[in-house]
């Protein structure tokens, strides 16, 4: 069973930009709206973005747990391998990064 979590987790981790980018884009919408906030008094939808954020980041924290269980260090690498660049970043790293604007976003949510 562990063997199948590690080829798993082999197999995911060049398909991880994907969620990271999506990260970025709500990330970026969400303060759109947070400015839009201060400036109106209302923001739609900045709550259910603070929480799509947030659970990005908690997904890429909790997959650099279960890698350090399974014995690997899960990373994505931002170089380019046909050029033996290797910029590679772990996920918990990226997993902070987004859970931070994460939980400010939540903060400045309009309070119903």
């Amino acid at each position: 069973m562990k063997q199948f979590f590690i080829d798993m987790m082999a197999a995911m981790m060049p398909y991880m930009k994907i969620p990271l980018w999506a990260a970025c884009i709500l990330t970026g919408l969400g303060v759109l709206l947070l400015i839009l906030r201060f400036v109106r008094g209302s923001a739609p939808g900045l709550g259910l973005i603070g929480w799509l954020v947030v659970a990005i980041g908690g997904f890429f924290v909790g997959a650099q747990l279960m890698g350090m269980w399974l014995g690997m260090g899960p990373t994505i690498n931002f170089g380019d391998p046909k050029k033996f660049e290797f910029y590679t970043v772990e996920f918990w790293k990226i997993g902070f990064v987004v859970l931070v604007p994460g939980i400010i976003l939540l903060l400045a949510r309009p309070k119903t």
